[in-house]
């Protein structure tokens, strides 16, 4: 009797199960990454939007927030996403790719294949970040888009203008999907479209969907858009060096394999005169080159393009497949799935317990190790020198650092010795002038810290040093000192809060 064998579906059933178990049990035993614990706080803290970013990623978390605030219930979200995310780019590759043949649904778990064992993007899948909403809204885009280049039934308009409202309530780099949907058509000679009814519906929905990003924005004298533009104009100095800095963080973040063949699938031509690749394309392009000829003022973060990199998966899954059976494809893609796939696994496990000795400070995992000691720590020397908290507040360096320690110390304010606005300006509003404090600030900060000048402290007392440990070495160490006098930019000034 033969036995059944597993089919293409359910093997990428199988594969995604696996990686959501094991995310959810990353879930239940790791604390929240900086990014995690500031859009956990947009969930505590709902509002029409956000100063760095839109509000989709706060709407998904209110419910998980007002359910359970806890890190695990942060991380359902990103999980819940994560597997859509790999069911669209399954339903991408088989219907884009598809040609009739036995076994080209196995295309789509090739997909998934690569997908799960780049390092980064198989790590989003359980950290909420703007990038989540945004690819699922755009892979969806894509499909939509695809059935509007073969019909003009109205239905399908509609879940255009809902789908790239969806990306820009997700992200603002969701402004090159209008520069795909303009490049589609030109290239495409889709005329009609401008005369279409349903392109306008498109445009009133896609609109309605981001009028609370436009309604906080001119509440509050367009912060957001202006920190936006200024985030990637303010330097006037390029250098291809901070191009191509970037551009090896992306090759070890993504994989090698991944990297090189997706640059060898933006640059093929051949890739651009097949309707189905040439779509794919048109929505990856505006955005790697937007982050590629921007990171050259500034050195991009590797995941700002994660979208971009999904999106070449199927085109190339599909050329591999053409030459399955050379030697080389075999070898390198055998390469690829066992060493990266082991890669994926000791990654994920380094989060769960750091077991692998490094010098000490010299953990990759350092910077989000230990917050919820930090905060527990903090606010108990709070209240062995002040009655109150009001009285003597928490403070750190930056945003990244608040967004961990107002989670763990919620629900108190912490301020940000910095001149620098950001989201905390809007929550708690800027630290005034004499205010007295505790200050976190663990080893990879300037310790001890600077004092006399604005926005920092007249002086600062060092109260404890705390060494935190894993595999027998120290990861971070966390500095609290009592800090008196701050001295603000305009004394007296009390800045308005915003909720």
């Amino acid at each position: 009797m033969q036995s059944p064998q597993i089919t293409a579906k359910k093997a990428s059933i199988l594969l995604v199960g696996f990686m959501t178990l094991l995310h959810l049990i990353l879930a239940f035993n790791v604390e929240l990454g900086g990014d995690e614990a500031h859009y956990a706080l947009y969930g505590l803290m709902p509002d029409w939007s956000y100063f760095d970013h839109p509000p989709l990623i706060g709407w998904l978390q209110i419910i998980p927030m007002w359910l359970a605030p806890y890190d695990w219930s942060a991380r359902i979200v990103p999980i819940a996403l994560y597997a859509i995310l790999n069911y669209l780019l399954y339903q991408i590759t088989v219907i884009f790719f598809n040609e009739k043949e036995a076994g080209s649904k196995w295309k789509g778990f090739a997909s998934l294949v690569i997908l799960n064992t780049s390092l980064i993007l198989s790590l989003m899948g359980m950290a909420m970040l703007p990038d989540n909403p945004l690819m699922v809204s755009v892979l969806a885009l894509v499909l939509i888009t695809h059935k509007l280049l073969h019909t003009n039934h109205i239905k399908y308009w509609i879940l255009l203008g809902v789908f790239v409202g969806l990306a820009a309530l997700s992200k603002y780099t969701a402004v090159t999907v209008i520069a795909s949907l303009v490049l589609i058509m030109l290239i495409e000679k889709k005329w009609a479209w401008l005369t279409s009814k349903g392109l306008w519906i498109a445009i009133v929905v896609a609109l309605v969907l981001i009028s609370p990003i436009l309604y906080w924005n001119a509440i509050h004298e367009w912060a957001s858009f202006i920190y936006q533009i200024e985030h990637g104009t303010n330097s006037s100095d390029w250098r291809i060096s901070r191009l191509l800095q970037t551009q090896a963080t992306q090759f070890f973040a993504y994989t090698p394999f991944l990297f090189i063949f997706g640059w060898w699938m933006m640059l093929k031509p051949s890739n651009y005169l097949k309707q189905n690749s040439r779509l794919l394309l048109l929505f990856a392009l505006p955005i790697t080159l937007l982050f590629a000829w921007g990171s050259g003022y500034e050195k991009s973060l590797p995941h700002w393009v994660s979208l971009a990199w999904v999106l070449l998966i199927p085109i190339i899954v599909d050329f591999l497949w053409q030459i399955r059976h050379r030697t080389w494809v075999k070898v390198i893609s055998g390469l690829h799935i066992v060493l990266m796939g082991v890669a994926v696994l000791v990654i994920h496990s380094l989060l769960f317990k750091p077991w692998i000795p490094f010098p000490d400070h010299k953990h990759p995992l350092q910077g989000d190790h230990g917050w919820p000691q930090a905060a527990k720590t903090a606010i108990e020397l709070q209240q062995m020198h002040s009655k109150t908290a009001e009285e003597l507040p928490l403070f750190v360096s930056n945003w990244s650092y608040a967004s961990h320690l107002t989670w763990y110390s919620r629900p108190q304010p912490v301020y940000i010795t910095s001149a620098k606005q950001t989201q905390f300006e809007f929550w708690f509003g800027k630290p005034t002038n004499g205010m007295n404090g505790i200050l976190v600030a663990p080893h990879y900060e300037d310790n001890p810290p600077e004092t006399g000048t604005l926005n920092h402290f007249e002086s600062c007392k060092a109260l404890k040093t705390e060494d935190l440990m894993g595999a027998g070495s120290i990861i971070v160490t966390y500095h609290y000192y009592l800090c008196k006098n701050f001295q603000a930019e305009q004394p007296g000034l009390v800045s308005s809060v915003s909720q």
